[in-house]
């Protein structure tokens, strides 16, 4: 696969299915899936910023007993840009980096920094500064267990008004400077972020690429989630939003942007699927493996 070291999917169980947890990396195998992603937002591995270790325990047990390298995604909430709230967002962080060593993960995928009014550019730049300091003071904690940190694009969504750009992103993970703090590429992320910023998406992502180490892949139309949608069929049929959606039910240009990217060496890439859409893994799988063999082909 060339620049991409391994592909798979993301685990979409429960909180606290272990069980579930279980069924979904025996399908994942099945399916010829290299890894998985743990997403330890939805287990309990850590409590009040610090490892709850009968718990690690039950998921290091599930983990081991499947034959997959393994990545890992970190609490949606994490915001180093909240100052009100950042020696907890820090704590929570380690902990979650050593949740992922312990269990083999090699990325730990950890959201940018979100504010949630306008703000003056002088200000924006004050907090960026406390998300930078703050991951150059996490990186050696990283590196000694094994984990790269991998800061991940965020979609412009009623949510999350303020965030990054592909631009700014970058911007923060070169001003770290350290091997074990990269970029995880949403390329349906930076879609919907060149959308709506009305930046050309190819430059957005020459911008991303030297510092990504981490790929999560899913297909959209890069619009943003302003119609209001009844369900998960009406969104895609508007093509809305953050969709999740397999390879070709979107109109992403993998064909042309995958080529020109430049990742750093073992990078990882991961199908993210809506769970409703789990039924169409096996195909999704195998087209997301053609697609990781065309980074960096170009």
């Amino acid at each position: 696969m060339g620049r991409i070291a391994g592909v798979g999917l993301a685990t979409e169980s429960a909180s606290g299915d272990i069980d579930g947890l279980d069924r979904e990396l025996a399908r994942f195998t099945e399916l010829g899936c290299d890894l998985a992603e743990l997403s330890l937002q939805n287990m309990f591995v850590v409590a009040g910023g610090r490892l709850n270790l009968p718990e690690l325990r039950k998921v290091e047990a599930v983990t081991q007993r499947h034959r997959l390298g393994y990545t890992a995604h970190g609490p949606l909430a994490t915001n180093f840009m909240d100052e009100a709230h950042l020696e907890l967002h820090r704590q929570v962080c380690a902990a979650m980096i050593e949740a992922a060593g312990a269990l083999g993960a090699t990325r730990l995928v950890v959201h940018g920094g979100v504010w949630h009014r306008p703000l003056p550019e002088a200000e924006i730049r004050r907090l960026a500064r406390l998300e930078v300091e703050s991951l150059a003071g996490l990186a050696e904690h990283a590196a000694r267990h094994g984990v790269t940190i991998a800061l991940e694009i965020l979609p412009p969504l009623p949510s999350l008004p303020f965030s990054h750009d592909a631009f700014a992103l970058a911007a923060q993970v070169a001003a770290v400077n350290h091997p074990a703090v990269g970029v995880t590429l949403d390329i349906g992320h930076a879609y919907m972020q060149a959308t709506v910023r009305q930046q050309d998406f190819a430059a957005t992502l020459a911008a991303l690429s030297p510092h990504i180490v981490h790929i999560h892949l899913q297909d959209m139309f890069g619009r943003p989630d302003t119609v209001r949608t009844w369900s998960k069929g009406e969104k895609l049929a508007y093509g809305t939003g953050d969709l999740h959606a397999p390879p070709g039910w979107g109109d992403t240009p993998f064909e042309r942007l995958l080529p020109a990217l430049r990742p750093r060496e073992g990078t990882t890439m991961i199908l993210e699927l809506a769970g409703h859409s789990m039924h169409h893994a096996a195909e999704a799988v195998a087209e997301t493996k053609r697609l990781a063999s065309l980074v960096g082909s170009g």
